[in-house]
């Protein structure tokens, strides 16, 4: 299994992305420095308790969704996912063909 910090930073960011935050304006919601929230989701540092409570608060998720990484690692999940965003970005599909060709 990966490192927590680092399973934990992506899932934070999904999460973050989802609800159409950026970096900045989620730190200013729970608190903190931007530059703390770009550590916390670069695995360079864990939350503390108060953090985490209030992402979860601010992002609308229980500890159960917070900490749920399995999908990070499953490349069936992450096929599907990219699969979806290639239905509905053309510029991403040029630089998949970019990086492919």
């Amino acid at each position: 299994m990966k490192d927590i910090k680092q399973c934990l930073g992506k899932r934070i960011r999904e999460l973050r992305k989802r609800q159409g935050y950026t970096q900045e304006s989620l730190a200013e919601k729970i608190g903190i420095e931007p530059r703390n929230m770009l550590k916390i989701e670069n695995a360079q540092t864990f939350p503390r308790v108060q953090t985490l409570e209030k992402l979860m608060e601010v992002l609308n998720c229980t500890p159960d969704e917070l900490f749920a990484f399995g999908h990070l690692s499953d490349i069936e999940f992450m096929r599907q996912r990219v699969f979806e965003q290639l239905k509905t970005d053309n510029e991403l599909v040029k630089l998949v063909y970019k990086m492919i060709s």
